[in-house]
């Protein structure tokens, strides 16, 4: 089993539950990551209702097709992080190389301390300024996360891991 001290800067999945729901969405996504790696660890973060996921196996198809089995009640989003680190612009080039041009959708989430130093739209347009368009209803997304002071990102096609829970793989 992992401990905390082998965790590295960027984790492997975010989840995030919805309000006031937190101890019934640990379960729900332990459940579903022990199934599959049954040495992953599950941190609850310093903001409220947001866990890390660190695997010990190299095994993120395993685990999303696991996420997408199930019908999650108590998470909003499991995001498997595809990007991570500091510089806002690499994180969202490795993001945007498989996505094809054209339209997508952009889900942003910032907490403090980067809520108040980067605007949405500085991410919107850093996004234009690779030649995608941004639109609510395009199937493609890009799912742009902070935790402390580190951006993660992922992107991929939009599906359902139940009532109000989103995912993108």
């Amino acid at each position: 089993m992992l401990s905390k001290g082998d965790l590295s800067l960027c984790p492997n999945l975010i989840a995030v539950s919805l309000p006031n729901k937190k101890s019934w969405a640990f379960e729900e996504i332990s459940d579903t990551i022990f199934e599959k790696d049954p040495n992953a660890y599950i941190l609850e973060s310093k903001y409220n209702g947001v866990f890390l996921i660190y695997l010990k196996e190299n095994n993120i198809d395993a685990i999303m097709k696991n996420v997408l089995a199930y019908q999650h009640a108590f998470l909003s989003r499991i995001v498997p992080v595809k990007s991570c680190g500091n510089d806002l612009k690499y994180v969202i080039e490795n993001s945007l190389l498989i996505l094809p041009k054209g339209f997508i959708k952009l889900i942003v989430h910032l907490r403090e301390p980067l809520k108040n130093v980067i605007k949405e739209n500085e991410i919107s347009d850093l996004i234009i300024s690779y030649g995608y368009k941004l639109t609510k209803k395009s199937s493609n997304a890009l799912i742009l996360e902070s935790i402390d002071e580190i951006f993660v990102s992922t992107s991929g096609i939009i599906r359902k891991c139940g009532p109000s829970c989103i995912t993108v793989y």
